[in-house]
């Protein structure tokens, strides 16, 4: 080693917890702080090993694979090890589906033999490895978005080339580590790793035995975790707070609700300020106040340096009001501070975010001011500095996580907010993405065809009309489909069905309800899921195409929905609820992907009022796009096959 924590750092780039399940992202990441350890996850590991390395070192490495093995929780459903040895051509010794037990894998490990050779051809078994393990047959699980990592251990330069095949791996999504002793080309390695921090040189690789209790410990290259959310779908690895490029303005609460707390509010912000980069290339800062009106102290473009916007923020005064109009502020916020002549880089793809503090109540409309602004990409903070109710800054923060609360003097220390407050998101949209295919959806209506909706068929046929027209339908472009249900699921047509927004107007128009007594929510969700939303029905989820589901529904279900709705979550798709009548709340939770895509109103007719939302929402610059690696050079790695939906969050990277 150059130093010897790089035998923990390679075990922890394989168990850091690159598939972490968790709607609690926003408090479990913390931006200017270490990262805690977590639970490993779920993931497939292959070490692919030089087996011209002789009898003394491949003992080596394989006590330390054992070693690894013996610190993995082994199976079917966690981690999943593979192995496989080359010199001139390469060969299988484990697949990843061979062994799901500790004892049977450490077995098998026991038998892998050297083969002296002269020369090795590296890029070959890179090759070998992506066409002949890491498949379904050999038990990768890529296609569930399980992480897959290879492990190279090599003593030699490479006679064939590497950079194709390392190429390869990378389009896949998987992570390469390399690892090198003796002879081994780090200039070649590094063409292999899919990052700079993930190669190891060593002396020789007996050195990996040394104190394995600490090799084997939760440490990390990343320094953190690369984190794969499916619902909400994020990718989230580490980064130094110099890397940080955002446009964050603050709203602050100008009434008297604010009051006697305006100095801790003022030193909150100053403390932010501090631990952030701010300069015109990186952190922009612009700072707004509001009661009844509103008043911009400083745009983003206005101060050039730290110390003017620290300056300016020392010198703010409350402007006074008994009430408040939030609605209003938010909208004063977005046409006025996030634009291009105020200083926003968001069309630039840089991340907008607004942070909310305010101490009282609202006393205009705020929910669907605060929707719009999540659809423009505004990422939206909400802190409560007096009586204001949880409930409140729950509805404008972007998701209720980001909702945070405190006491009336507002006395909390800035780093409990920092915990919350991942101001290294990017909130990437494909309007920020090279322009092909951004328009692009998959769309799906599954809708209650039971007897109590007959009496809404009309404004059923004239929602998704409207949807229809105002959409650029093509099997090109956007695709649409519609499937109905009551105790069982029925489909009107799929997404491959129709070309045409003629051929669907035409079809729509001629929609009749199928009839029923009972609903089965759940079912009809597995269908759409299992049915729908594949390939063979025109589903193209898998070149990254956006999938949508609009569900209306009026009644409560027969069977369970919490478990297909999150199917479908985990699916990547997209769920808004439409509860109408006599829907049960809790279900639409179930079904919608975020708490501001349910909606749930009192009669058909209303149909009409919330289409335009629901639309506005569908044509938004959202969709899936692979994660990107951004390594300690800048460089960056996309993964194609492991997809995140950008609509809700791109990528965070820290490096700690």
């Amino acid at each position: 080693f150059h130093s010897e924590t790089e035998g923990r750092e390679i075990i922890n780039v394989l168990i850091s917890d690159v598939d972490h399940h968790s709607a609690h992202f926003v408090l479990e990441y913390f931006f200017f702080s270490p990262l805690l350890a977590l639970a490993v996850g779920k993931r497939d590991i292959i070490f692919l090993i030089d087996s011209s390395m002789g009898t003394i070192v491949i003992n080596a490495v394989r006590e330390f694979i054992k070693r690894f093995i013996d610190t993995m929780p082994i199976g079917p459903d966690q981690v999943q090890v593979g192995v496989a040895m080359f010199s001139s051509t390469p060969r299988m010794e484990i697949n990843l589906n061979s062994f799901s037990s500790k004892e049977s894998l450490s077995s098998a490990l026991a038998k892998i033999k050297p083969k002296p050779s002269v020369e090795v051809n590296v890029g070959a078994a890179l090759d070998f490895v992506r066409t002949n393990m890491l498949t379904a047959e050999s038990g990768s699980r890529i296609q569930d978005q399980v992480p897959q990592l290879v492990l190279l251990l090599t003593s030699k330069k490479s006679k064939d080339s590497v950079q194709q095949p390392a190429d390869a791996l990378r389009q896949m999504g998987v992570l390469t580590l390399a690892a090198g002793s003796r002879a081994a080309d780090e200039a070649e390695l590094k063409q292999i790793a899919f990052d700079d921090s993930v190669i190891f040189m060593l002396k020789d690789f007996r050195m990996l035995l040394r104190n394995p209790r600490e090799i084997i410990s939760p440490l990390s290259t990343l320094s953190g975790q690369i984190v794969l959310f499916i619902s909400p779908i994020v990718d989230v690895t580490t980064v130094h707070t110099q890397r940080v490029v955002r446009d964050i303005v603050f709203l602050v609460d100008g009434s008297s609700y604010v009051g006697n707390n305006l100095q801790p509010v003022l030193d909150f912000i100053t403390e932010v300020v501090n631990r952030l980069d701010v300069r015109p290339e990186r952190v922009r800062i612009g700072l707004m106040q509001f009661a009844e009106r509103q008043r911009t102290e400083f745009y983003l473009n206005t101060h050039n340096t730290k110390q003017d916007v620290l300056s300016a923020i020392a010198q703010l005064r409350l402007m006074g009001g008994r009430a408040l109009n939030t609605g209003a502020a938010l909208q004063y916020a977005l046409t006025n501070h996030f634009q291009p002549a105020a200083g926003s880089r968001g069309r630039e793809g840089i991340q907008q975010v607004l942070v909310l503090i305010t101490g009282g109540p609202s006393q205009d409309e705020v929910k669907r001011i605060a929707d719009r602004v999540a659809l423009e990409g505004v990422l939206t903070f909400a802190v409560g500095a007096g009586q204001v109710e949880d409930r409140f800054l729950k509805t404008v923060a972007f998701v209720e996580n980001l909702a945070i609360s405190h006491n009336p003097s507002f006395a909390f220390n800035v780093k409990e907010f920092i915990r919350c407050i991942p101001i290294s998101f990017s909130f990437s949209f494909l309007g920020n993405l090279p322009a092909t295919g951004i328009n692009k959806r998959d769309i799906v209506f599954l809708l209650d065809g039971s007897d109590d909706s007959k009496n809404g068929l009309l404004a059923i046929r004239e929602f998704i009309r409207r949807m229809a027209e105002d959409l650029d339908i093509d099997q090109d472009i956007v695709r649409v489909a519609v499937i109905q249900y009551s105790e069982d699921a029925f489909t009107y047509f799929l997404l491959n069905t129709y070309s045409s927004k003629k051929a669907i107007i035409c079809a729509i128009n001629g929609l009749t309800t199928k009839g029923g007594r009972n609903l089965n929510t759940g079912a009809a969700l597995q269908y759409v899921r299992d049915h729908v939303f594949t390939a063979a029905s025109g589903s193209r989820h898998q070149l990254g195409v956006p999938q949508l589901l609009i569900v209306m529904t009026g009644g409560g279900s027969s069977d369970d929905v919490a478990g297909p709705a999150e199917d479908l979550k985990n699916s990547g798709v997209l769920s808004i609820a439409i509860g109408i009548k006599n829907a049960v709340e809790a279900e639409l939770q179930s079904i919608a992907f975020l708490p501001r895509f349910r909606f749930n109103i009192s009669a058909f007719g209303e149909l009409l009022h919330i289409q335009p939302d629901i639309l506005s929402f569908i044509k938004s610059k959202m969709g899936i796009e692979p994660p990107t690696i951004i390594g300690k050079n800048n460089d960056t790695w996309h993964f194609p096959q492991i997809q995140t939906l950008s609509f809700d969050f791109g990528h965070l990277i820290v490096w700690i």
